[in-house]
């Protein structure tokens, strides 16, 4: 077992640019985590991104314990993991690692110098977080050099020594990493020479320099100016003290567009030298103090210096002219002068922006003035060059916004014919962010897919695009590929022909259509989906459990994931390759669609889901009840749906020498069958039918067998009162019949629905339908009602609306209650058998009013209030009730009259 120590990785930058054979580079260190002897076999380098050489996964010799990576994106983050091949094979992880590339050296533009100043201008490298270190000291006195870490890309340098040439080097910083390439130039100030270095190389200097942190554009005046930093040395020999003094001063930093600095940063730098000779004696030593003071401050608006412009790329020798004022003319009244404007576009050329217009053919153009604002800056500034082409290249001014006008000139003067303008942005565009993988996919066809999504910034698609590289990890940018979104379509872009089970790097960037310039890439990693061919298909099934088969698949994966989803639960099992595929899930609900879906897992990546829907069997009805009438049988049933399934009834009959009727019926509970022979058995049959499609399930099936009467019966019907029926019927053997069974009881069925189709094969009671406004059909006779009891008795009668019922009994369910006055009411009789078979007679009907009422002295309303007794508490039954007309008689005084007759009779 190794103890590994923490990594050391050094990123080597090189001051000679002139040895290094690549512009960015990362080299690594792994001696402190190296394996002891015996040495391995070899190291494998692995990172990420995959840009590099030697590319990713090479390996280097066991006796070796650091490598360069040469050719990497700049400025960059990479990913590095290192591994050792051990004596016997195998591999073993050391590290994994987080680095930054080196990043790209800037560009000399150009230098100024007067007597004593010297305006230095460079080119960034493209990046952000960019930081450039300023170095720059008397030619070969490198004593007396200055450090200067600063973002600006235009800095000056004051306070120099007149007619001194001066050494410069200027690198790229990113994340403390320096660029392995530098610039190494030369300057000389202006003037004669005031100070001769050579004469003074020998004396001893203690010089208290800017600390490697100091910014200068973010620098601010320190409390106290006066402060001096102080360093002690002490010497042997007698000496001299020079005292310097160095004084920077940084402009102010402006404020720009998308809080990006890019700024003109000017250094101050004074050199005063005193000699003071100090005493010594052979018996003691002097202690020398040397005082290095370092005054720094901020100019103000007032005071601040304007670094001199140079070289902006006009297409003469000259440098272009800058305007007196700044202020610009809006567009709009430069439109209603000038007209609209013509389009100008943009591109790279040689590190050079290049603007290209196009001229109608009326338009009379000898040469073009071009003017072009730097808006981006405090105090912005305008410069313009002329040309006689229809195109010009001026400086890049990266980070910033340019306004750029373009004019026709005609004979030596502006003409109004034709203009153009353009809004230049030349800042990186920005960051596409949250973007996120939403759906990976491998079709039927083994081709696969990954879908994913980002939040849009502010885009014009007229000039910025979307470019999206991919390809598998390990390989070089060569063998990527690109896709491009020039206009927004879509909130998920998807990339196919993919290969199954392969693990794919997705960088997603902001670019500009015209410039090479482009936002951060944001990668993606992401696994597609493996293939499945297997097959789901189901064993044995019951009403409460379900037996379910898999096949093998192709394709590389790790395992098989079966599911299985019902209504309150959702189960996975993880099954191993060489694991049985057949299971049984049991305690599952009758009639319940459930569906089962297999898919092969690679890398944690499901496949397609391959899916059946199994039903369980449906229970058969558990009531089924037929009511027989002349030439129909109305059949009635009941069924327990328990998982609220999409349900289906088959009902047919059949019988000798009649053809079968078969239909389906759903979210019904009674059908009638009409046109049927008189005298002829008829067997019925139910079948419930439970899920849709290919997992439709069947039940048992339910049958009963019934035999249609041959005789018609319709009951008699007339008006006692307004308030009550009287009902007659005849014990009919040809309606009902006892091939049917049994007389058990009598049911007189009344309704005030006149279109009758509400009657079930259990009636409702009077007080399920007293409250309602159409009170439909409800059963008047007590369940156990059977007038026909004895054979001799032949006819019939009931009087409907006899009953008071104040209150519901619960040993009788049914209650002969009043009816409502003058209303039209249809009867029917039913007869209920010990078979729990139903013969029923047909509708009589009685419409209009009481005889009595006809005649004009009817009997009037009873007040609601009042209450009602039976009929054999009146005197004359039913028929002396009082009237409001005849009699004031409290109820009272009728049942003491009652009791009177009673017994005067018993006497």
């Amino acid at each position: 077992m190794f103890l590994l120590t923490p990594v050391a990785i050094f990123l080597l930058t090189a001051f000679n640019c002139h040895s290094i054979q690549a512009t960015s580079t990362i080299h690594i260190d792994y001696s402190s985590f190296a394996l002891s002897s015996p040495n391995p076999q070899a190291y494998i380098i692995e990172y990420s991104p995959p840009v590099g050489y030697p590319p990713t996964g090479s390996a280097v010799e066991g006796t070796t314990h650091f490598t360069n990576i040469n050719g990497t994106i700049s400025a960059t983050e990479y990913t590095v993991s290192i591994s050792a091949i051990l004596g016997d094979g195998t591999r073993k992880n050391l590290a994994d690692l987080s680095v930054f590339s080196s990043p790209d050296p800037p560009k000399l533009d150009s230098i100024e110098t007067t007597e004593h100043e010297a305006t230095i201008s460079y080119f960034p490298p493209q990046g952000q977080n960019i930081t450039f270190q300023l170095e720059y000291y008397p030619e070969d006195h490198q004593e007396y050099a200055n450090s200067i870490d600063t973002k600006a890309a235009l800095v000056r340098l004051r306070g120099l020594d007149s007619g001194t040439v001066f050494r410069l080097k200027i690198r790229s910083l990113y994340k403390n990493v320096y660029s392995n390439e530098i610039i190494d130039t030369t300057f000389q100030t202006q003037g004669q020479p005031n100070y001769d270095y050579s004469s003074n190389s020998a004396e001893s200097f203690s010089v208290k320099t800017l600390p490697p942190s100091f910014n200068l554009p973010t620098t601010t005046s320190p409390s106290n100016p006066s402060s001096e930093y102080y360093s002690t040395e002490e010497e042997d020999t007698e000496s001299t003290t020079n005292r310097f003094t160095f004084s920077f001063v940084p402009s102010t930093t402006p404020n720009y567009i998308d809080d990006e600095e890019y700024s003109t940063t000017e250094v101050k730098t004074k050199i005063e030298t005193t000699s003071t000779p100090t005493s010594t004696t052979t018996t003691t030593k002097k202690s020398t103090t040397t005082k290095t003071k370092l005054i720094t401050t901020t100019t103000t608006s007032a005071k601040k210096m304007t670094a001199i412009e140079v070289n902006s790329g006009d297409m003469g020798d000259e440098y272009p002219t800058e305007l007196a004022s700044s202020t610009l003319t809006g567009i709009n009244k430069m439109t209603e002068e000038y007209g609209e404007p013509a389009e100008i576009v943009l591109s790279d050329e040689n590190e050079m922006l290049r603007m290209d217009w196009d001229v109608p053919d009326h338009a009379d153009c000898e040469a073009f003035f071009v003017n072009y604002t730097i808006l981006t800056l405090n105090h912005p500034k305008s410069f313009s060059v002329a040309t006689s082409d229809q195109h010009a290249n001026i400086k890049m001014f990266p980070e910033h916004t340019l306004d750029i006008r373009v004019f026709c000139m005609l004979a030596g003067a502006l003409s109004k014919t034709w203009w153009a303008h353009r809004i230049a942005h030349l800042s990186k565009p920005r960051q596409i962010e949250n973007a996120k993988i939403v759906q990976v996919l491998t079709d039927d066809f083994y081709v696969a897919s990954i879908t994913f999504q980002w939040e849009w910034p502010y885009h014009d698609f007229n000039y910025y695009k979307i470019v999206i590289s991919y390809g598998t990890a390990g390989k070089s940018t060569d063998g990527q590929k690109e896709l491009e979104i020039v206009k927004y379509g879509s909130d998920n872009v998807t990339i196919s022909d993919l290969d199954p089970s392969q693990l794919y790097t997705i960088s997603i960037r902001n670019a500009s259509t015209e410039l090479s310039l482009s936002s951060k890439a944001v990668q993606l990693q992401q696994v597609t989906a493996p293939i499945i061919s297997s097959t789901v298909y189901p064993g044995q099934i019951s009403s409460n459990s379900i037996n379910i088969n898999f096949g093998d698949s192709d394709g590389k994966f790790d395992y098989y994931l079966l599911t299985f989803s019902g209504n309150n639960k959702n189960i996975s099992k993880k099954v191993e390759l060489e694991h049985e595929k057949s299971f049984t899930f049991t305690k599952l609900i009758p009639g319940k669609t459930y569906q089962f879906s297999v898919y092969t897992v690679y890398k944690g990546v499901r496949s397609r889901p391959v899916s059946s829907d199994i039903t369980t069997y449906p229970v058969k009805v558990n009531q089924l009840f037929p009511v027989v009438g002349k030439d129909y049988v109305i059949l009635y049933w009941d069924i327990e749906n328990f998982a609220d399934s999409d349900c289906r009834f088959r009902l047919s009959y059949n019988a000798d020498n009649v053809d079968t009727v078969s239909v389906e019926l759903k979210g019904a509970s009674r059908h009638r069958f009409s046109n049927l022979q008189s005298e002829v058995y008829y067997t019925f049959t139910i079948t419930v039918i439970m899920g849709i499609g290919q997992a439709a399930a069947e039940s048992e099936s339910e049958m009963i067998t019934v035999a249609i009467p041959k005789g018609r019966l319709t009951p008699t019907v007339s008006r006692q009162g307004s308030r009550e029926l009287v009902v007659g019927f005849d014990n009919d053997q040809s309606v009902f019949s006892l091939l049917n069974g049994s007389p058990d009881n009598f049911a007189v069925i009344v309704s005030d629905d006149i279109s009758l189709n509400d009657d079930n094969y259990e009636s409702k009671s009077w007080f399920e339908v007293k409250d309602e406004d159409v009170w439909g059909s409800y059963r008047a006779s007590p369940s156990t009602w059977n007038p026909f009891d004895n054979e001799r008795i032949r006819r019939a009668s009931f009087t409907v609306g006899t009953d008071d019922c104040v209150k519901r009994n619960l040993d009788e369910p049914y209650c002969n209650g009043i009816l409502r006055a003058n209303t039209d009411y249809r009867v029917k009789i039913r007869m209920y058998t010990d078979t729990k078979v139903a013969m029923e007679t047909d509708w009589g009907r009685i419409e209009g009013y009481a005889k009595n009422d006809e005649e004009g002295g009817g009997e009037e309303e009873e007040e609601e209030d009042d209450r009602r007794f039976p009929c054999h508490m009146y005197l004359n039954g039913c028929s002396g009730r009082r009237r409001k007309s005849s009699s004031n008689l409290q109820p009272f005084t009728l049942l003491i009259s009652s009791f009177s007759f009673l017994l005067i009779f018993l006497l």
